[in-house]
């Protein structure tokens, strides 16, 4: 079903007024709206249900076992014991998260600090949810991805400097990037759209290295939807490459994503208050 169908399917399942569907918080969100959103995101994220196409959400065997275990309804706990879930929030990464944001090492015990937690949670959650929906997607849909966000992210001096390649007969690489207008710098870049079940391993990377050599690569990106492997991120970080490469892996490429405002739009600008102590200093 689409996203909306599912909200007025729910609507009318649940019996609820007009009056009930139209409240929001003090700060002007949609309540209804915003709880059916976060648990299409919960239920997506533990892998209850897929995302086959764009704006469309399908129950997966998963979800059908959590309908059978729990006829009644569950919360979010239930999702702790499946590694997709657990990883979305705290698991995988969480020490690059810590190493990321400084709020993460702390309890939150001032508002100030609650709001700079819920902030980075947010975005933790929206950068899993993109790589999710790219996963759904065709590959040439990650591949225009990855060459608009390394564009946005100040590489090409223009547009037209940054060229798709990806297709039959693209030697290895998915598109080009020249750094300067003669084309005397340029970036190869591969993308890989894979499951979170499937790792990039060595093999791949020194693959896209030869490809490089054989273009005459200054330099290369592979980025992928999945992860790489210890052996493949040691070979790129150790081995003395020229051209030099950059490994991105789905958790780096969503929160890219998020920090570029690709595939993201801005709900909401909250302004927070402090006081002001020389205004109150007595002279």
């Amino acid at each position: 079903m689409h996203r909306r169908a599912i909200m007025d399917a729910i609507a009318i399942d649940e019996g609820l007024s007009q009056f009930e569907l139209s409240q929001t918080t003090p700060k002007g969100t949609n309540v209804f709206r915003s709880r059916v959103h976060w648990a299409q995101t919960f239920l997506a994220q533990a892998s209850a249900v897929s995302r086959p196409e764009r704006g469309y959400l399908d129950i997966t065997e998963r979800g059908r076992e959590l309908l059978s275990d729990y006829p009644s309804g569950f919360g979010r706990t239930v999702f702790q014991k499946y590694p997709d879930y657990r990883d979305a929030w705290s698991g995988r990464h969480s020490k690059e998260r810590k190493e990321n944001s400084s709020v993460l090492d702390l309890t939150p015990e001032t508002p100030l600090e609650q709001i700079e937690l819920a902030l980075e949670q947010l975005d933790l959650a929206v950068a899993e949810d993109i790589v999710q929906r790219i996963r759904s997607l065709s590959p040439e849909f990650l591949e225009l991805v990855v060459l608009e966000l390394l564009q946005t992210m100040g590489y090409g001096d223009s547009s037209a400097s940054i060229e798709h390649l990806g297709g039959p007969g693209d030697e290895g690489v998915d598109g080009v990037i020249n750094q300067d207008a003669l084309g005397l710098q340029r970036i190869y870049v591969q993308a890989k759209r894979y499951g979170s079940d499937k790792t990039v391993g060595r093999p791949e990377i020194q693959k896209f290295v030869g490809a490089l050599t054989g273009l005459g690569a200054n330099g290369g990106v592979f980025i992928t939807t999945s992860s790489f492997s210890a052996d493949a991120s040691e070979y790129a970080r150790k081995t003395q490459l020229t051209p030099r490469i950059v490994l991105i892996d789905g958790y780096e490429l969503g929160r890219l994503m998020v920090r570029h405002r690709i595939g993201v739009q801005e709900k909401r600008t909250y302004i927070v208050s402090e006081i002001d102590e020389d205004y109150f200093e007595d002279d």
